[in-house]
């Protein structure tokens, strides 16, 4: 009975691994792709398709054909063989490419079958001529497709001469009358798997087609967006509000780190990672740098000491340091603190405008919006409800007044000159204080150490400090014989590098700290504001078979 069982289960396998491979040995090509495509007077497409399908390994039993233009309804299709009965003809899409699609007794020796169809309302027109494009591959040939011939013939009642004829490609076409009509006819030897083929017939404007914008009307439609963003642009400089000249070597007395935040722009969060560090230089909280056990092994974690002397702290950094009693880690605060966060950065922002350092403009830009939105519908409600040149500008009219409507609309809230007094200075001093630890590194990297960590608070919100920023600074204390004399807010808990001398020992605390904060839900919410053979339901190509 077992060996019975695993015979079974060996055949099963056999067939498992035998079904793909048998799929896989398929192999098919076109050996003649006919296409001929009668346009008639009202702008329908008659359409002629002779396909030899030249079956070469494996049996087939389905097929498909894309139809050459997507544009225009698909009906009375048809498709018969002189070689083998067909039935389920029945049309579909892929990728958007509407098929027909028709299956057949299993074959394996060559097919031909011929598909006919109608295209209603396909012809184009652009620029004061009618267009006939055709996609004689569909996008692109699925196998090899050997003597690829198309005509296009035109009806008498068009009148048209051939010198009125315009081909695309024109190396690869020709015109003649045939029966007072114009026939045109491009030919191919051979198309490879993966190619495309598409051809161009246009002609003096004989009927209404749909629009095709000419490559003028693209650059005009182009400028349109231009102008409107240009616009915009230049309404929000504008509106930038002022831009004095101020040179400052310590942050402005009136202003302190969350108001700093605020004025700046910056993330709410930025605001309160500033006065933490600001609390364990002075000595009201220690930070240290410890590791967790996880389920995807250790991470790293800031561990909150609270220690404070209240006769040394604002209001804000008293509500802070009550807020922090009640954690243990950085990441447990910043999970659980969100409310209190945005109420104390909301109260923060008002005082802005009580002291007359902002100015909101939220009407101005709520209307902008509201107007950005309407261009944008208008212009896409002109071209959903016809089609001609003055409506293809109107969509683009209103994309560029909808681009500028946004940009203008982006100065909702402004400084007044004493708010960009403050703010312009305080760029100055954290860029200065910046360039000054840059500067020390060179000389004396000790001192580069100690300057960094009393400024740390303020640099904080310079958008070029990070930890990989920090750690230059450890570099240059390598070679370093003075150790920095730095607070003790920061502590490591994890051994530190090996080898470290003591100048990178004292500073090594600090780095770790800045890293594991960055990596921490705190520090990323303070980043962010910083800164073929087809199937049954065919398959997509021009033709294919199954």
């Amino acid at each position: 009975m077992a060996r019975r069982f695993r015979v079974f289960v060996v055949l099963i396998a056999l067939l498992l691994v035998a079904g793909p491979a048998s799929a896989q040995e398929k192999q098919y090509e076109l050996s003649n792709f006919d296409v001929t495509v009668h346009v008639r007077p009202d702008g329908h497409y008659e359409v002629e398709e002779s396909i030899t399908y030249d079956f070469q390994r494996g049996s087939f039993s389905r097929a498909y054909r894309s139809v050459v233009q997507e544009n225009g309804a698909l009906r009375d299709v048809r498709v018969t063989s002189p070689d083998t009965p067909v039935d389920s003809v029945r049309t579909g899409e892929a990728d958007g490419t509407p098929q027909v699609r028709w299956a057949f007794p299993d074959r394996s020796a060559p097919a031909q079958f011929d598909v006919r169809y109608v295209l209603e309302n396909a012809i184009y027109e652009r620029g004061g001529r009618n267009v006939v494009g055709l996609d004689v591959m569909a996008d692109e040939a699925v196998v090899p497709t050997r003597d690829v011939d198309v005509r296009v013939t035109l009806p008498a009642a068009f009148d048209l001469r051939r010198d009125q004829i315009e081909l695309d490609p024109s190396d690869e076409g020709t015109v003649r009358r045939e029966a007072g009509r114009l026939a045109v006819s491009f030919q191919r030897d051979r198309v490879e798997a993966g190619d495309d083929f598409e051809v161009e017939v246009t002609f003096p404007k004989q009927i209404e087609g749909e629009f095709l914008p000419t490559g003028a009307q693209i650059l005009v439609g182009l400028f349109l967006v231009l102008l409107g963003g240009t616009a915009g642009g230049v309404a929000a400089w504008r509106w930038r509000g002022p831009r004095p000249e101020v040179t400052a070597r310590r942050p402005p007395p009136d202003l302190d780190l969350p108001t700093a935040v605020a004025l700046l722009g910056k993330h709410d969060g930025q605001a309160f990672l500033a006065v933490l560090f600001d609390l364990a230089r002075r000595g009201h909280v220690t930070l240290r740098h410890d590791q967790e056990a996880g389920m995807l092994g250790s991470s790293d974690v800031v561990r909150l000491d609270v220690h404070p002397d209240r006769t040394d702290l604002s209001d804000f950094e008293q509500r802070c340091v009550d807020e922090l009693r009640g954690y243990d880690t950085l990441d447990d605060f910043w999970e659980d603190t969100a409310s209190f966060r945005s109420d104390e950065m909301s109260d923060r922002r008002a005082e802005l405008y009580d002291r007359g350092w902002m100015r909101s403009h939220a009407w101005r830009s709520t209307l902008l919006m509201v107007g950005a939105v309407a261009a944008m519908l208008g212009g896409f409600v002109a071209i959903a409800t016809g089609e001609s040149a003055l409506r293809f500008y109107l969509l683009f009219a209103g994309m560029g007044a909808s681009l500028g409507g946004f940009l203008a609309a982006t100065r909702r809230y402004t400084w007044t000159q004493d708010g960009a007094r403050r703010a312009v200075a305080l760029r100055s001093y954290i860029d200065h204080e910046k360039s000054e630890v840059e500067r020390l590194r060179e000389t004396d990297p000790a001192r580069a150490a100690e300057r960094l960590v009393d400024a740390l608070p303020w640099l904080l919100l310079h958008d070029e400090v990070s930890k990989s920023w920090i750690e230059e600074t450890k570099e240059a204390l390598d070679a370093a014989d003075a150790v920095p004399t730095l607070p003790d807010g920061f502590v490591s808990l994890v051994a530190g590098e090996e080898n470290a001398g003591a100048p990178v020992a004292a500073f090594l605390p600090v780095v770790v700290v800045m890293g594991a904060v960055e990596s921490s839900s705190a520090g990323a919410a303070g980043a962010a504001g910083a800164a073929g053979a087809a199937g049954a339901a065919g398959g997509a190509g021009a033709a294919g078979a199954a």
